[in-house]
């Protein structure tokens, strides 16, 4: 993706460089632009040594196209520049800057740039400043003057201690945030989910717990991780994405807590799960069982067992089967799609599941704990597994070794 990145004159100036290199890192196309602001913060060499493909600074315009080291076509800098760009980011917006834009001055090559863009791509801006110039009813008007560009997305700041001392909001959003919204949001696409091009995604993810007594309880070694670039992808097509998730799955689910079409709920034991999802099928289009639900539950004791008590062996109910309820109250419109977990990826074993549980789609998944010392791990944590799927036609294909990247697009390009 080719982006613009603006960097303005607050002291968090120096966390753009940080979101600098996650971008490069995932092969994006990244021009930096200064103002006046950001220059008494950063240096332009650091974003070049990063890997930037240009760094302008704010008299740019008046020197190109000598000044660019990649080929820009015409002779305005801030017109090729916006037309070269998929998405401009300014990161972080500061109180001075946001003046410029909502003002609509053209004084500096970002401001330019702002006044440039094509009303059609997406701007993602993330306001830094302290708290009581970020309060201020002056700044808060202009922030909600630009809130109402429909391609633009305006991000929230946190809370905390500020470069000055103060403590309250005004911070820059953190880094990892930034960037997964830059990746997964595109505020072009809001306020449309009355069309059925867009739809409410379910994902439930992570392992559940079954507890023992008020110390012990009985888990597995999913992360919830081959959940995020499943999100990632929805997100970035403009659907709703809901996800109930359990309390030791990845922190990475945190990341998409300020992407407006995103929401997460924490739950604990397999019933939880089982009514959190409950609670949302109904309103999904399209629900993706991938969470590593513990099959088996205890008689709870409210205290913690003495190893006298514990004795030989201890008694074991099911749990509640969620993909399976949930199957039981699909409508024709829905689609489910199932994940399974297995040390061994049979065609027997696929489809005797898939017959107990006729989803959509059904991908298999080689997995092992690594726990025991003889094996290493497989399918838990990692960034790769080995997948097999069958559709609803009983179709398998052969075993594949797969990113968790190339599996989203291998599911995506039929039910996304």
């Amino acid at each position: 993706m080719n982006i613009t990145l603006g960097v303005t004159g607050s002291i968090s100036a120096y966390k753009s460089i940080e979101l600098l290199r996650l971008l490069i890192k995932e092969d994006h196309e990244v021009k930096v632009v200064l103002t006046k602001g950001a220059l008494k913060f950063v240096r332009p060499e650091l974003f070049s040594y990063l890997g930037a493909s240009d760094v302008f600074s704010p008299e740019d315009d008046f020197s190109f196209p000598h000044k660019s080291t990649t080929a820009l076509a015409g002779n305005v800098l801030h017109v090729e520049l916006a037309k070269w760009s998929e998405k401009l980011v300014i990161a972080p917006l500061s109180a001075n800057s946001l003046s410029n834009l909502i003002n609509a001055n053209a004084g500096d090559l970002l401001s330019s740039l702002f006044l440039a863009w094509e009303k059609q791509k997406p701007i993602l801006v993330f306001p830094a400043m302290n708290t009581h110039m970020y309060h201020h009813p002056f700044v808060q008007k202009n922030l909600r003057q630009l809130g109402e560009l429909k391609n633009l997305f305006l991000g929230p700041t946190q809370v905390g201690e500020l470069a000055c001392g103060d403590t309250g909001e005004g911070k820059l959003l953190e880094t990892d945030k930034i960037f997964q919204l830059i990746k997964s949001l595109n505020p072009c696409l809001s306020d449309k989910h009355n069309s059925t091009k867009f739809k409410h995604i379910l994902i439930s993810t992570g392992a559940t717990v079954a507890p023992l007594d008020k110390v012990r309880f009985l888990t597995n070694a999913s992360s919830g991780k081959t959940s995020i670039p499943f999100i990632t992808e929805a997100l970035s097509r403009g659907h709703r994405v809901t996800v109930v998730a359990g309390i030791y799955a990845t922190n990475s689910l945190e990341l998409f807590t300020d992407h407006p079409n995103f929401s997460l709920e924490r739950v604990r034991t397999t019933q939880e799960m089982l009514e959190a999802v409950q609670g949302v099928f109904a309103s999904c289009d399209t629900y993706i069982s991938m969470a590593a639900i513990g099959d088996i539950q205890f008689d709870f004791i409210d205290s913690k067992l003495k190893k006298a008590q514990l004795g030989s062996s201890l008694k074991i109910i099911q749990s509640p089967d969620i993909l399976k309820e949930m199957l039981s109250r699909k409508r024709a419109n829905q689609t489910i799609i199932g994940f399974a977990a297995e040390s061994n990826l049979t065609d027997e074993v696929l489809l005797e599941k898939l017959k107990r549980k006729p989803v959509d789609m059904l991908i298999g998944t080689e997995v092992d704990s690594g726990l025991t010392g003889q094996s290493t791990v497989k399918g838990f944590g990692t960034d790769q597994a080995t997948y097999r799927f069958v559709d609803h036609q009983q179709i398998i294909t052969a075993s594949q070794i797969l990113s968790k990247k190339q599996l989203v697009q291998f599911v995506a390009q039929k039910h996304f």
